[in-house]
């Protein structure tokens, strides 16, 4: 069966990549499964919607009313929302007009999240029905291997990763014990800044993964972090929570029980620091490269693992449709 897709809600930022390269996989597709076009790079009269059998909207960057539009004009199609549709505010809820009404008016056939721990939290704002239908799709990724420097010589222990959320309420006091930590341990680190705590270039960080032994991601959360990816494609080893590396290499590079999900969203607790620091010597005293995260990394976000993932949700879509 070839899925003929229309794609809409073209993201800004960072993840216009992920976009950009969920179309490319799809349509290089080698048993042709998938024919996409994306709205956004075409004329109005290009746009023949009988021409579709799903319109899927990525994510928050498109009007409700090109919904209803589309359910009026076509309803005999499918239409998924996701996986970037929710939410601003994890911890919040649906916070603008917006988010009020996808989880109020809006009835995909298939809503997406990226990873499983942030959909089991968000779905509680969805209708039954569309929970029902809640599902997880992980991104693909797509960067040159000339910029991986395989014989690099390793300048830093750790690179620290360190990403201030809106709602992560002690993350200064982590990150301050923990790099004091590592210096009263001698172990050597490169801090790259983001969030509400800095900004930094993908080259810098690019070139501190080269000179890095493992990174440390102290963020409270991603979903997954394509931070993450990037540093696994350059064979550096990500140490995290299950929250902030949800998918990762190997479960030995988890630091367990360093947070905790309630109603609202995530907490860290106050010894996640010492745990850190503890799984940081741990991994150090290993041959890093054995965890092959390089390999991991690849074949996760291949074009073609990520053609088979999407195609495993749409048959899957047909079948619960046909039922």
């Amino acid at each position: 069966m070839t899925y003929n897709i229309l794609m809409i809600g073209k993201p800004g930022g960072n993840l216009v990549r992920t976009y950009e390269w969920h179309i490319e996989a799809l349509n290089s597709d080698k048993n042709g499964r998938f024919r996409v076009n994306d709205l956004h790079s075409m004329q109005q009269d290009q746009v023949d919607v009988r021409n579709y059998d799903i319109f899927w909207f990525y994510a928050k960057a498109f009007h409700p009313s090109m919904y209803h539009q589309i359910r009026q004009i076509r309803p005999d199609a499918k239409v998924i929302c996701g996986p970037n549709v929710m939410l601003d505010k994890p911890d919040v809820g649906p916070s603008d007009d917006w988010d009020k009404w996808y989880v109020n008016n809006c009835e995909p056939d298939m809503h997406l999240d990226q990873v499983h721990f942030y959909s089991e939290h968000v779905k509680k704002f969805l209708s039954e029905e569309v929970k029902s239908k809640a599902r997880c799709l992980d991104k693909c990724m797509k960067i040159d291997d000339s910029l991986y420097l395989e014989n690099s010589a390793k300048l830093y222990d750790c690179l620290v990763y360190s990403k201030k959320r809106r709602y992560d309420y002690n993350f200064e006091s982590f990150r301050d014990k923990l790099l004091n930590l590592l210096k009263e341990s001698g172990i050597t680190y490169y801090e790259i800044k983001a969030g509400k705590f800095g900004s930094y270039e993908r080259e810098d960080y690019f070139n501190a993964l080269n000179q890095s032994k493992i990174t440390v991601n102290l963020s409270l959360d991603e979903c997954p972090g394509i931070l993450n990816y990037e540093s696994m494609f350059f064979n550096v080893p990500v140490i995290g929570s299950r929250h902030n590396v949800p998918v990762n290499s190997s479960d030995l590079l988890y630091v367990e029980d360093t947070d905790y999900m309630t109603e609202k969203y995530l907490v860290r607790k106050e010894d996640a620091a010492e745990k850190y620091l503890a799984k940081i010597k741990e991994i150090l005293s290993h041959d890093t490269k054995k965890l092959e995260s390089r390999k991991f990394i690849k074949d996760h976000t291949s074009f073609a693992s990520y053609c088979a993932r999407v195609d495993s949700l749409l048959r899957s879509l047909y079948e619960d449709s046909s039922q």
